[in-house]
């Protein structure tokens, strides 16, 4: 795995883990298997942003369904974020007040370039949804 890609699972592990227990909301899922998206070569050809929303629903024996995107600012990064959530997989859990059978969340990749520094970075969000 190159340097940028661990840098950005650690980063966004960190993130999931610390979203919901800082300001003590919810617990949420764990990962089992976190895959990160490969970053859309569009952007090192001189394109120098693209944003991918996509909501989907974790069950607690960890899986993960019903996976769409909502919001795309290109086809070539929509498919990688879904590539890569389709393989993601959570730690099976109890179900309990605060950790329902099914969690609906939304997760929402900004992928960009710095153009001073040169660099890739993709900054990851996610949020708690209602399931329907």
């Amino acid at each position: 795995m190159s340097g940028w890609r661990k840098y950005v699972g650690v980063l966004g592990l960190c993130l999931f883990a610390l979203s919901g227990t800082a300001a003590g909301r919810e617990t949420h899922p764990l990962f089992d298997r976190y895959i990160s998206p490969a970053y859309p070569s569009a952007l090192r050809g001189g394109r120098m942003f693209a944003s991918v929303r996509v909501n989907y629903d974790i069950h607690n024996d960890g899986s993960v369904s019903a996976i769409r995107v909502t919001e795309q600012t290109d086809q070539k990064s929509a498919n990688a974020v879904l590539s890569a959530v389709k393989r993601w997989r959570f730690k099976p859990w109890e179900v309990t007040e605060g950790m329902p059978a099914t969690i609906g969340e939304s997760v929402h990749f900004v992928f960009d370039q710095e153009r001073r520094e040169r660099r890739l970075r993709m900054v990851i969000s996610w949020a708690r949804r209602e399931v329907p």
